[in-house]
């Protein structure tokens, strides 16, 4: 008797879960990179809003805008302009001093020939006030020394230049050089300081020359708080 051949049927089978199975493991493996791209997908929209809101907060609590804004809406104080003394002369010399700019103009006619920081005299004394109103220069001198008192103190200062236009129960008041004061002291001590001149105006060295050699004795000159 023949046997009977019975055709195995497991590799088919086998074959069919195979080729069934694959399906499946491809559809998992879909799964996982989906749920990998929404993943991505919501971890890249909390970075993009974290990001946002870092630099909001570094906009609000940086200084530098705030610092810039501010700083063009402040006004910035500016001294006041220096005026023309010589604008309203009409002498052909005329010496102007203003002791609350602490600056000696000389004028010819309305045009200022020089202007120069000077240092006039000491308030918290009355012999050492320099004296406000209209004078004149009544003589001139080269190397002289100028002795006084005002009562306080005394001095024994020579200079090189003197011309005086006041003499009063309290002595002499002239425009004189000072050697004692740097070129940074004139124009910025001020009256109130013991410092000051004993009611003189000093000036530097070579202003004095100047106005030694352009003032003539009978030059006018108008001392004034303001100028």
């Amino acid at each position: 008797m023949q046997p009977v051949f019975k055709p195995n049927l497991q590799p088919k089978y086998d074959h069919t879960l195979r080729q069934a199975s694959k399906p499946a493991k491809k559809s998992h493996k879909m799964k996982k990179i989906v749920l990998l791209i929404l993943v991505i997908a919501v971890v890249g929209t909390a970075y993009y809003e974290v990001k946002q809101n870092s630099q909001i907060l570094v906009t609000k609590t940086d200084p530098k805008p705030a610092v810039v804004t501010a700083s063009n809406n402040i006004k910035t104080a500016r001294p006041a302009p220096i005026p023309n003394a010589c604008s309203d002369n009409t002498l052909d010399k005329l010496i102007v001093i203003s002791i609350n700019y602490q600056r000696m103009w000389a004028c010819t006619y309305s045009q200022v020939a020089l202007s120069s920081l000077i240092t006039t005299g000491y308030t918290g004394n009355p012999a050492d006030i320099t004296p406000t109103g209209h004078y004149q220069i009544y003589t001139k001198e080269t190397n002289v020394t100028l002795k006084g008192t005002d009562g306080v103190t005394s001095w024994n200062d020579p200079v090189s230049y003197w011309m005086p236009f006041l003499f009063n129960q309290y002595g002499a008041y002239g425009f004189h050089d000072a050697s004692w004061e740097t070129p940074a002291q004139f124009g910025h001590i001020p009256i109130t300081s013991t410092q000051a001149s004993h009611g003189c105006i000093q000036m530097p060295l070579a202003a004095a020359k100047w106005l030694y050699e352009w003032a003539p004795v009978g030059t006018n000159i108008t001392i004034q708080d303001q100028a």
